[in-house]
């Protein structure tokens, strides 16, 4: 496929699984990745996986709370390819696991300040850019978007307030070509979930269907392929839930 050709995507959060998963697969369809995560060390392995699949692949490395550092990145990708077809808004963390009465100020603003500003930022300065190629946005949400958890206050808050931030916007993006949608994924076996499980057995658990299988990476980035696809043409502030039937048991 020449250069020319490819489709080209932001995926942020990219080191991590869900957005390597994310990066591959899409890779895999022949798309051209800029990867964007917190320093370059965090996206090598996933970097090296889109070229072993001939993909063209690039990290741009910074923090998806700084306005400048988010207007470089599609300016970059801009750059490098001439166009932008999809940005998935997939950086995020997870916080702390406590009681909300116990729950730090600090930490409560750092989620909200990576989850929700984070996300504002990347959506106010893809979208200009995905209106040039009728693009898509996806951005990941959580299950917690759509319930509540015990001890993980900040972050369903901070989930539900992406998932706010990705309808208004698809509202705005109405008869443009651009198109905003949310993924939801339940538990999905990462890093990430291992870290909220070793907290939840300190500080308090998790509330979670016990027989709801945890999801792969993969599982995640097949939705975000589908939801950048032509298939998914109609679909516009959307929620896609991934979980097994988590939050239906």
């Amino acid at each position: 496929m020449s250069t020319a050709d490819r489709k080209v995507a932001i995926v942020t959060g990219a080191g991590g699984g869900i957005g390597a998963a994310v990066c591959a697969r899409l890779a895999a369809g022949g798309w051209a990745i800029v990867l964007a995560d917190r320093s370059a060390g965090t996206t090598a392995e996933a970097e090296a996986r889109c070229r072993a699949l001939d993909a063209p692949a690039d990290t741009f490395a910074g923090d998806v709370t700084d306005a400048d550092y988010v207007r470089e990145l599609v300016a970059f990708a801009l750059r490098r390819h001439g166009r932008l077809d999809a940005f998935v808004g997939n950086a995020g963390i997870a916080g702390q696991v406590k009681p909300l009465a116990d729950y730090p100020d600090d930490a409560f603003d750092l989620v909200m300040k990576v989850n929700v500003r984070g996300m504002f930022l990347c959506l106010k300065h893809a979208i200009p850019a995905l209106r040039e190629r009728s693009g898509s946005f996806v951005a990941t949400a959580s299950t917690s978007a759509i319930r509540g958890r015990a001890n993980l206050s900040a972050y369903v808050a901070s989930k539900h307030a992406v998932l706010g931030l990705v309808r208004s916007a698809a509202l705005e993006c109405m008869g443009s070509g651009v198109r905003v949608n949310a993924v939801l994924p339940g538990p999905i076996q990462t890093p990430m979930i291992d870290a909220i499980n070793d907290m939840a057995a300190q500080h308090g658990g998790v509330a979670r269907a016990a027989h709801a299988a945890y999801g792969r990476p993969e599982d995640v980035a097949n939705t975000v392929a589908f939801l950048l696809s032509p298939d998914a043409s109609h679909m516009n502030g959307a929620a896609l839930v991934v979980d097994a039937g988590s939050t239906v048991a």
